[in-house]
């Protein structure tokens, strides 16, 4: 089965190795200097819940060149043949998240799915998996536990135990432990591809470091949570190789 049928049916995709160390030696300093400006200012977040970090190309923490290089990094040849196999038309870059373990080391994961965020109704989130994608480009900086999925939830509807854990109904709560749940371990380098619609959870520990790049389908619905100052300027795009995936 090739990688458009296989993430079509299941919801995700696993590229064991997919970076030499030596493609992420300049990415992993940029974002450790980021991420240790963010927690600075984040402190109280951070200390009271907070899992990740997002909007990195924007942000003031972050120099002119290290900027381009986070923007040459997500246009590199090998990861648009990854988008290119799953997305049917155009992809459109979306945003960045940088997902480190809670600063409570007793805090629980939770179950999800990203859409539940949206304000949208149950009846409309599920017609919306059914056509229209959101997509997580996971890299690891650290051997760590990974992701535990459900596949094929990423157009399916979540069994009533599973709906009843993500949602805290009839006594479960989030970080319940699900039957169909499929833990994937990932370690420095490797490459998860998953659909942000499917049911979900991050597993804490080993002092993680994952830097997801977002993908959606280009469609109005998706433009209007597109912040256009995560996406390169003119100028910047001057500079880079390949600009499909922006505004």
């Amino acid at each position: 089965m090739n990688t458009t049928a296989l993430f079509s049916t299941q919801g995700y995709l696993y590229f064991p190795h997919f970076y030499a160390d030596h493609e992420l030696a300049e990415i992993e300093s940029i974002l450790l200097h980021f991420h240790n400006q963010w927690i600075k200012e984040h402190q109280d977040e951070y200390e009271k819940r907070l899992i990740n970090s997002h909007s990195i190309t924007s942000s003031s923490f972050i120099s002119e060149r290290e900027r381009l290089a986070l923007f040459q990094f997500i246009t590199q040849a090998k990861l648009r043949e990854v988008i290119g196999g799953i997305f049917p038309e155009k992809a459109l870059f979306l945003n960045t998240q940088l997902f480190f373990d809670p600063y409570n080391p007793v805090q629980k994961n939770y179950w999800h799915r990203d859409i539940q965020y949206t304000g949208m109704s149950l009846a409309e989130q599920k017609e919306s998996i059914k056509t229209q994608q959101v997509i997580h480009f996971r890299i690891p900086f650290r051997a760590e536990e990974g992701i535990e999925l459900i596949a094929g939830t990423h157009r399916e509807w979540d069994l009533q135990e599973e709906e009843d854990t993500r949602l805290c109904l009839n006594g479960k709560t989030p970080s319940d432990p699900l039957a169909r749940g499929k833990q994937i371990k990932l370690n420095r380098g490797d490459l998860l591809v998953f659909s942000a619609n499917m049911i979900h959870r991050g597993l804490y520990g080993n002092n993680r470091l994952a830097f997801d790049l977002i993908f959606c389908d280009d469609h109005p619905h998706f433009r209007s949570f597109i912040d256009s100052n995560n996406h390169p300027s003119s100028a910047e795009k001057q500079q880079l190789n390949h600009t499909d995936l922006f505004l």
